[in-house]
């Protein structure tokens, strides 16, 4: 019998080295998805595209990102908000001798445009028509390109779950416990990067409450009258006003994404720096607008329902095409 022969770290490192580090585009890499963003921008110069989704979405999820891109094209890259982690982490393995990979299920043509701008890959892989690089796909498709364990995977998501099983090491971004907990199961070799910031003190920036005390003006009547008996009324309007006019900045922010990050001051609003992403702009728009719906039923004035659906009605449309 003849003993093994003890494995050196110098001879270690050239392995360590051969392990090819990926990365993922949306919410790791960009800090929101493009996608969505892409949606939004269509959305916004063509309103109308709304009326399209439903056919494209029966056609899967691979068509409609090839439907919008060929429509939109792609986002510009150095307009979107990147993750400095996520790039130092590249860098270092760069530095390291390391291959860098983005293997995202964007559109292949969104991934190479990123790619291009930040010159950290050697390798891009994106969604084309029929493939859809996500979740088990992805995983599948890293092992039969890297090799069983031949990559560490940067992701941020759930649906990065079985990516993680299938790597040597698990990578999160942004992850809160539950997801991690979930990825330690996946994957016992596992690191986390930048954690989240507060959601809840951005979801509160995005609404803007400085801005709720031009809604102040719904007391002026029952101030010159010396009449609080409608106080509680008046009130519940006063809050359904400023939940709507919350409602709207939210969706104008989300409308004015591209616009946005290029001002020198509003590039830090919550959905412009990458703080939160569109769909929780959607849910705070939408949690907004039905918290206004509630608050008008449980005041029992028709008057102020009439109102309040004119004021976002008008708004909406100077959002959507008036201000342009």
């Amino acid at each position: 019998m003849t003993a093994e022969t003890p494995i050196s770290p110098a001879t270690a490192a050239p392995l360590a080295r051969e392990i090819v580090l990926v990365a993922d585009l949306d919410g790791t890499l960009c800090r929101t998805d493009t996608l969505h963003e892409a949606l939004l921008a269509r959305l916004s110069k063509a309103p109308a595209t709304l009326l399209k989704l439903p056919g494209w979405l029966r056609a899967g999820k691979a068509a409609l990102k090839d439907r919008l891109i060929d429509e939109a094209g792609v986002l510009a890259p150095d307009a979107l908000p990147l993750n400095e982690d996520v790039i130092d982490a590249l860098r270092t393995a760069k530095a390291q001798g390391r291959r860098t990979a983005l293997v995202s299920a964007s559109d292949e043509r969104q991934v190479k445009a990123v790619a291009e701008a930040t010159g950290l890959f050697d390798e891009v892989h994106g969604t084309t028509e029929g493939k859809n690089l996500k979740g088990a796909a992805k995983a599948a498709f890293l092992t039969e390109h890297f090799g069983e364990k031949g990559f560490d995977y940067m992701g941020d998501a759930k649906a990065d779950l079985p990516v993680w099983a299938a790597a040597r090491r698990a990578i999160t971004v942004g992850a809160g416990p539950g997801l991690i907990r979930q990825a330690r199961a996946a994957n016992a070799d596992i690191e986390h990067i930048s954690p989240p910031d507060g959601r809840a003190k951005a979801m509160l920036k995005a609404m803007r409450p400085h801005q709720w005390s031009k809604n102040m003006l719904v007391f002026l009547p029952m101030l010159a009258a010396h009449d609080f008996s409608a106080f509680a009324a008046v009130f519940l309007t006063f809050l359904a006003f400023c939940a709507t006019a919350s409602a709207v900045y939210v969706i104008n922010d989300l409308l004015d994404l591209a616009s946005d990050r290029a001002h020198p001051r509003k590039c830090r609003r919550p959905f412009a720096s990458g703080a939160l992403t569109a769909v929780d702009g959607a849910m705070l728009a939408g949690g907004l607008l039905l918290a206004a719906l509630c608050l008008v039923l449980v005041s029992g004035s028709f008057l102020v329902f009439s109102v309040l659906a004119i004021y976002f009605v008008l708004t909406f449309a100077y959002s959507i095409t008036l201000k342009r």
